[in-house]
């Protein structure tokens, strides 16, 4: 399999002519599009990890409920 990435600004016309690289083979092809979001003006990235250790998780987080709570998600009220 072959693959490449291309990126490109889609026109108000919506019509885009390609020249697809030589390392790629003549023949059949799927031609797939992804329109991923962008950050708007001003964004900023956040970094992987910048709230490690700012949450916690209780030591009784999977103990059974108490019935009334149980009851309260089992009726819906």
């Amino acid at each position: 399999m072959h693959a490449a990435k291309l990126n490109i600004l889609i026109p108000e016309s919506h019509r885009v002519e390609l020249t697809l690289p030589a390392d790629l083979p003549a023949g059949p092809a799927e031609l797939t599009v992804v329109v991923a979001p962008t950050r708007s003006e001003g964004a900023r990235a956040r970094a992987m990890g910048m709230d490690a250790g700012a949450g916690w998780v209780a030591d009784h987080f999977d103990a059974p409920l108490p019935d009334d709570v149980l009851r309260a998600f089992e009726t819906g009220e």
